[in-house]
């Protein structure tokens, strides 16, 4: 081979380096690209990413599979994300949990070890009782905890996720402490709600909206700003005269590293998969407030979410002293 014919060869070869990753990102997604659910099957954000996934999968045009890795109040699950591959075929539902156990927890995953992609919807607390109880109003639940708290044990998750939370900003609005029982993840939740195991939950609206709409479940106040779309007949917490604002959210992450060509597609991917009627249409009738939004907007609100948690995690003294603010 002559000098010449050589040195085309090796340019020739640095340049199909160079195209190769180009062509390589322009094919993506080839293969089916998994969903991490930190909680177990059935819960509002497996119902998430259950609807997500079937959306998402008529953009990108390949199966789109939820894998529900629970444990440790969800930190497992977010554990399982982060240590996964940065390449747009593994990506996680993240919401509320993962901000506390990152404060509260010295071995779960670090916010910095994520990497927003999608912002998806709001997910309102609320205060809900067995029609067991007899109790009727928000007034009424405080009246009847006061008097008897043994009497009226509330169900939430384990420390950091957003029942849990809800039920401890509940109780410092109330000024009353609340007997509390973990289960792993809403589903659990819910059923020890409805069998009448316990009397109340602090859980968001999508698990416990068709037993609220079956007579069931009451729902004594939503924990939002304004009514909630899907409950116009239930009042807030503030007109009910309990200054209680609070609220997990929805959010797909990635590892960080994800190549920028690749977390843009997937960006707009699932921000129309989430404005498709395949998704916002069962979405907003199991009770999700969508609020879709790129990457930036999910990196925003994923900030202004710790600005809020941060202080009533630390006024409840849940915050991991190596993890405490300066």
């Amino acid at each position: 081979m002559s000098r010449h014919a050589t040195t085309l060869f090796a340019a020739t070869g640095m340049l199909a380096a160079l195209i190769a990753p180009s062509a390589a990102l322009a094919e993506y997604p080839e293969r089916p690209i998994h969903i991490v659910v930190a909680w177990p099957a059935g819960g509002g954000h497996d119902i998430a990413a259950r609807l997500l996934g079937a959306s998402l999968s008529e953009q990108v045009g390949v199966p789109v599979v939820i894998d529900n890795v629970t444990g440790a109040g969800g930190s497992t699950g977010v554990r399982h994300l982060e240590q996964s591959d940065a390449d747009g075929y593994t990506i996680g539902l993240i919401g509320m949990h993962a901000i506390s156990q990152s404060f509260m927890n010295p071995n779960a995953t670090r916010l910095d070890a994520l990497e927003p992609v999608a912002y998806i919807s709001d997910d309102p607390g609320a205060l809900q009782v067995t029609a067991a109880t007899g109790i009727e109003t928000l007034d009424g639940y405080i009246e009847a905890v006061r008097a008897d708290p043994g009497a009226l044990i509330n169900g939430n998750d384990p420390q950091g996720g957003n029942s849990f939370v809800f039920a401890n900003a509940l109780s410092q609005a109330i000024e009353q402490p609340i007997v509390q029982i973990p289960y792993q993840g809403h589903a659990p939740n819910v059923t020890a709600l409805i069998t009448n195991e316990i009397a109340s939950a602090t859980l968001p609206i999508p698990p416990v909206l068709e037993h609220y709409r079956g007579g069931t479940v009451r729902i004594l106040g939503v924990m939002s700003p304004e009514r909630h779309p899907m409950l116009p007949d239930v009042p807030t917490f503030r007109e009910q005269g309990v200054d209680l604002v609070a609220n997990d959210f929805v959010m797909i992450a990635a590892p960080t590293g994800l190549d920028p060509q690749i977390a843009q597609t997937l960006s707009a991917a699932i921000v129309s998969a989430v404005e498709s009627p395949t998704f916002a249409e069962p979405a907003e009738r199991n009770g999700m407030v969508l609020r879709p939004g790129d990457a930036e907007m999910a990196a925003s609100e994923l900030q202004r979410q710790v600005d809020l948690i941060y202080p009533l995690l630390e006024s409840a003294g849940l915050v991991s002293a190596e993890l405490a603010r300066q």
